[in-house]
C-alpha cells in the first residue's frame, strides 16, 4: 500500500497533460496482460482435434447425463 500512496503522490505533482501520458500508458500495460484462459472455451475450441483421444466435450456431457439419472 505504501508504495501505491507514493505513487499517487508523485502523480498529483505532474501537470495534467503528463497525469493523462501515465493513465494511458498504465492503460497501455494492461491491454497486455494475458487473460485467463476459460477451461469451456478451451475445451470446445480443442473438441475433436486429438484422434483417439477422448473428446472434452462428449466426456463432459456424459458425465451431466450420469448425474441427471442419478437424482
Amino acid at each position: 500500500m505504501e508504495n501505491t500512496d507514493n505513487l499517487t503522490e508523485k502523480l498529483k505533482r505532474l501537470p495534467d497533460e503528463h497525469q493523462h501520458e501515465i493513465a494511458d500508458f498504465v492503460d497501455f500495460l494492461l491491454s497486455r496482460i494475458p487473460e485467463t484462459p476459460d477451461a469451456a472455451r478451451v475445451l470446445r475450441e480443442t473438441a475433436g482435434i486429438w484422434k483417439g483421444e477422448a473428446d472434452g466435450i462428449v466426456y463432459e456431457n456424459a458425465l451431466r447425463e450420469q448425474w441427471k439419472r442419478r437424482r
